[in-house]
């Protein structure tokens, strides 16, 4: 369930799809740019996964279309356990961006170097360390 990266790199996000595949390139490709990663295919095991890690976890990637809780829903929920909690949606569907509480929305497909770019600009926002940015060129 969860891949960690070098003990250098303090951020940690947690990625939520139904859809495997697309889950483990997310995570692989994130694990590879240096962050730590913790999994979870629904957003029930989300919520699950945030009440063991949750003090740790920086951003939220999530799906958008997800069967039983949606990403906004999920969103919610985690919002109201830490409102501090950065935020990253996706999907292939571009009637799925529910503005509340969705700021920060990527549409599939997107490229390694999209995913990453975006990641690193929503945990830049606000005073995240800028000294623990992944460098791309070492993936």
């Amino acid at each position: 369930m969860t891949e960690e990266s070098p003990l250098d790199m303090p951020e940690t996000i947690l990625v939520v799809d139904d859809e495997a595949a697309v889950r483990h390139l997310c995570a692989k490709a994130l694990t590879r740019a240096g962050y730590r990663v913790h999994q979870a295919g629904s957003g029930q095991e989300a919520l699950r996964v945030f009440d063991e890690c949750g003090e740790t976890i920086d951003l939220l990637l999530t799906d958008m279309k997800m069967p039983r809780m949606n990403g906004s829903e999920l969103a919610r929920h985690l919002r109201l356990r830490r409102d501090t909690l950065k935020l990253l949606c996706v999907s292939g569907f571009p009637d799925s961006a529910d503005p509340e509480p969705v700021m920060d929305f990527l549409f599939k497909p997107f490229s390694r170097d999209e995913l990453l770019g975006k990641i690193r600009e929503v945990l830049d926002r606000n005073g995240a360390l800028p000294s623990a940015r992944p460098n791309p060129a070492n993936i």
